[in-house]
C-alpha cells in the first residue's frame, strides 16, 4: 500500500480520482492499492473535510445501494434504498471518530465496519415499525430441531412472525433484542456486532455474556421448545 506520509501530501481531488480508480480495478480483480481510499477516508473522518466526504459519497455509493438493496430487511420497510443509503453514511460520519477511526487500520476493516452501519440502520428502522401479517409467512409446517442445535433453528427462522414474537417476549432487555437480531437473523459474529454497536456494550466479553445468557433462557423455556417440537 502507498505510503501514508506521501498521500497526505496529495489533494483531495487527486485522492478522489486515485480512489476510484483503485476501487474499479479492485471489483475487476486486478492489482490494485488501498492507500488513496482509507487517506481519503482520513481526511474525510479525522479532519472533517466536507469536500472529501463528498467524494466518498460519490464513489461508494453504488456499492452501499448494493448492501441495503440485498438485505432481507428491505422488503418489509417503505423506504427507498437511497434513505437508507444517506442513512448509513450519517451513521459513519457520528460513529466514527479520531479515536475510533485509529483502531481502524486497513480499508477492508473500515469498510466492514461501513456494512455493519447499513445492517444497524436497516434493523433500527424495522424496530420502529410494527411487522406486517401481510409481508410475513406465519410460520408453518417447520421441522423439530434437535435439543442440542435450537440456535440454528431461529437462525432459520427467526423472521416467521410468530416465533419472533414468542422469541422477544423473552428478552430482557435492548441489548438482547441486539443480539437476537444481529446473531440469530443477520448470522453476524459477536465482534461484528459490537463493532455496530459499542455503546451498547462495555466490551466484547460483555456482549458474549449476553449472548449466553439469552440463549441458555431460550433453551430453557419450556412453551418454546413446545412450539418448535
Amino acid at each position: 500500500m502507498t505510503s501514508g506520509r506521501n498521500l497526505r501530501l496529495i489533494d483531495v481531488d487527486r485522492l478522489a480520482d486515485e480512489c476510484a480508480d483503485q476501487t474499479a480495478r479492485f471489483f475487476s480483480r486486478t492489482e490494485h492499492d488501498t492507500g488513496y481510499c482509507y487517506e481519503l477516508f482520513r481526511r474525510a473522518i479525522i479532519s472533517r473535510n466536507d469536500y472529501a466526504w463528498e467524494k466518498i459519497y460519490d464513489i461508494y455509493q453504488p456499492l452501499i445501494a448494493s448492501w441495503v438493496g440485498r438485505h432481507s430487511g428491505l422488503g418489509t420497510a417503505d423506504e427507498e434504498v437511497d434513505y437508507f443509503v444517506n442513512c448509513a453514511f450519517d451513521k459513519l460520519w457520528s460513529a466514527v471518530n479520531a479515536e475510533k477511526f485509529g483502531q481502524i487500520q486497513d480499508l477492508a476493516s473500515l469498510l466492514r465496519y461501513f456494512q455493519m452501519c447499513v445492517y444497524s440502520v436497516i434493523v433500527d428502522y424495522a424496530r420502529g415499525n410494527q411487522f406486517s401479517t401481510t409481508d410475513l409467512d406465519i410460520l408453518a409446517n417447520h421441522v423439530a430441531p434437535d435439543s442440542t442445535s435450537i440456535e440454528k433453528y431461529v437462525t432459520d427462522q427467526l423472521e416467521r412472525l410468530r416465533l419472533w414474537e414468542m422469541v422477544t417476549k423473552l428478552t430482557q432487555d435492548e441489548r438482547e433484542i441486539i443480539v437476537l437480531r444481529y446473531s440469530f437473523v443477520y448470522d453476524l459474529k459477536p465482534a461484528q456486532i459490537y463493532a455496530a454497536h459499542p455503546d451498547q456494550f462495555e466490551s466484547l466479553e460483555e456482549l458474549y455474556r449476553v449472548k449466553r445468557n439469552l440463549l441458555n433462557r431460550l433453551r430453557r423455556n419450556q412453551m418454546l421448545r413446545q412450539f418448535l417440537h
